[in-house]
């Protein structure tokens, strides 16, 4: 099992503050919890619910005590949550890290496409893809102000392979993407990267207990558990290459998609 205390050098991030969006559990939370372990000054934790915020901040600080946190509760799907949540981060020094970790808001789930209803699409394009957008047009002119920064989104395999039931999340995911490759080309002038990271089944997170929960989409993904040679990867094992892809170690990095999947596909 990885050990998540051999990462890092403590000082890689020092002086950086970070905002990881759905960060009070699963891949967002073992981001956090790796963001402070390479020296973030401050990581701003976030999410929807006070009792799992709260739940997450105990932990955090549990497994890094020399760690600065802070909870900052909000939908990044509601405007005014946006406003708030990227003005307390300029008000503490403003973004270095801004890390994305999108989630449909209700949305089609996992069933063929004419399975789906028109009215479901918008919350998986909200959360899959728009909620992106909203997040770097606020992120950076924090970075700019700051002389640069790093971007990285969390998204899916699905949106490089075509994998039947994700036909409205694939889409979503594969415009998620191609986002970060081309803003990641417009912001190199400005010294901010960004890059996208594509985990597929992953354990350890609320998703991959919702999808071993539904008949279809269990089939769908313990055949491809069957196919991961590595083994299928954890949460833990997917979070450092965020951290990775936001820290100087990758400072010729921009508009790349990195698949974190234990072997599952080469895509």
């Amino acid at each position: 099992m990885f050990n998540a205390n051999q990462t890092f050098d403590r000082g890689l991030l020092k002086g950086k503050i970070a905002l990881a969006t759905g960060s009070t559990a699963g891949i967002g939370l073992r981001t956090a919890e790796q963001l402070a372990r390479a020296g973030c000054d401050l990581v701003l934790v976030n999410g929807r619910s006070e009792a799992s915020g709260r739940e997450a901040m105990d932990e955090l600080r549990g497994l890094v005590p020399e760690g600065n946190f802070e909870l900052v509760l909000g939908n990044y799907h509601d405007q005014a949550d946006l406003d708030r949540m990227f003005g307390l981060a300029k008000g503490r020094g403003g973004l270095d890290i801004f890390i994305h970790t999108c989630m449909a808001d209700g949305g089609t789930g996992l069933k063929p496409f004419m399975d789906t209803k028109p009215q479901e699409w918008r919350g998986t394009v909200n959360g899959l893809f728009l909620s992106l957008l909203e997040c770097v047009y606020r992120a950076v002119p924090q970075m700019m102000a700051k002389g640069g920064g790093a971007i990285v989104s969390y998204a899916s395999d699905a949106a490089k392979i075509a994998t039947p039931g994700e036909a409205v999340n694939g889409g979503c995911l594969a415009a998620n993407v191609m986002f970060c490759r081309t803003v990641g080309l417009e912001l190199a002038r400005h010294n901010i990267r960004v890059n996208a990271v594509t985990p597929s089944i992953t354990r350890g997170t609320k998703t991959y207990d919702k999808v071993m929960a539904s008949g279809f989409s269990k089939k769908l993904f313990e055949k491809a558990e069957s196919r991961a040679r590595l083994g299928v990867a954890y949460a833990e094992n997917v979070a450092p290459m965020a951290v990775f892809l936001a820290s100087p170690l990758a400072s010729h990095i921009t508009g790349q998609v990195v698949s974190v999947n234990g072997g599952i596909s080469a895509a």
